[in-house]
């Protein structure tokens, strides 16, 4: 398939040492690895608050990306605080605790000096590399705290997801060999070492197949360029798409309609046309996933960059996948 192969009072808290204290004497031996997926959230909340938030709880957490449907980026988990599976569910790899003053996870969590409301960030309470997130609210409408807290939080949990989206993806290192090599024919990208890549006059491919097993991952990039900088059409870029699909993919891919669109983007100084949808093959056995295709004009050298990446991971939730595409995407440059 590939061819060639708050009330914004924020705490960043490293550690909270009478919580240590309670964590190594209760089992006397280091935290345990974290259970559960990383984009899978636990909110731990009293029964009557949850009843009043858990609809804005859900709703700012349970996001949706467009991938080849509209894909949840976190799943979240909600576990009563009397509950007993709280002692199971506290060692997942995200962790959000909602509750007052007097709330014994609380109290051990946030500094006796924090005012409500407010949100604190831990690493490493109940397991090793764990995020936890207490969210410090006041005795009177809790409710409405939670929700002026909100979005400080999502902001954060994303920022924090990318990061380690990041980090997997350059686990093997920047090919930093590779800039300097296409620096020389008049671009830039940053991508992992464990890449793989090609070029066939002005058409460049760069790709990571992987199997393991019966699971397959594919992520695709393809560059090439035009000569001069006029305006790119959603129409006339679409058209490029489906010129590449004849000459460069084997089986030839199609464009669906479900999810197709258009946008104006920027990559550092340059602005650019994206285009973003399903692609389908035209095997037997037809497959498919998202793609993102992308013009990007630069004057100073009369060139006009067109790049298509696609994803290819059939049972796989694909949004850090796709995410991973967008960063390789955004890390084109002009050189020169």
């Amino acid at each position: 398939m590939f061819g060639w192969m708050t009330h914004r009072k924020r705490l960043s808290l490293i550690a909270v040492p009478a919580l240590a204290g309670v964590i190594l004497s209760a089992g006397g031996c280091k935290a345990p690895q974290p259970f559960g997926d990383r984009h899978s959230v636990i909110v731990r909340a009293d029964p009557e608050l949850w009843a009043q938030v858990d609809s804005a709880v859900m709703t700012t957490l349970e996001q949706r990306a467009f991938t080849t449907r509209p894909e949840r980026i976190f799943k979240v988990t909600y576990v009563a605080s009397d509950d007993t599976l709280w002692q199971e569910m506290r060692v997942f790899q995200q962790v959000i605790v909602l509750g007052s003053r007097g709330d014994e996870v609380i109290e051990r969590l946030v500094n006796r000096d924090v005012a409500a409301p407010a949100l604190a960030y831990i690493s490493d309470v109940w397991a090793r590399s764990q995020l936890v997130a207490a969210m410090l609210l006041p005795d009177e409408n809790p409710a409405d705290a939670v929700l002026e807290l909100l979005p400080d939080l999502y902001s954060e949990l994303r920022e924090r997801y990318d990061e380690w989206i990041i980090q997997r993806m350059y686990t093997t290192g920047v090919n930093d060999s590779l800039i300097d090599v296409l620096a020389g024919y008049g671009f830039t990208l940053q991508l992992p070492r464990v890449y793989l890549h090609s070029r066939e006059d002005s058409t460049f491919r760069f790709g990571n197949p992987y199997r393991q097993g019966d699971s397959d991952l594919l992520r695709s990039l393809l560059l090439t360029w035009k000569s001069g900088a006029a305006d790119v059409t959603p129409e006339s870029l679409l058209a490029w798409r489906e010129e590449i699909d004849e000459v460069s993919y084997s089986p030839a891919q199609d464009v669906l309609d479900d999810g197709f669109r258009s946008a104006r983007i920027q990559t550092g100084q340059l602005a650019g046309l994206e285009l973003r949808g399903v692609w389908q093959d035209r095997a037997e056995f037809p497959a498919a996933g998202p793609f993102i295709t992308r013009a990007i004009p630069c004057p100073q050298q009369n060139r006009t960059y067109y790049m298509d990446a696609w994803l290819f991971s059939p049972g796989k939730d694909k949004y850090p996948y796709l995410r991973q595409i967008e960063i390789a995407l955004d890390s084109f440059r002009c050189s020169g």
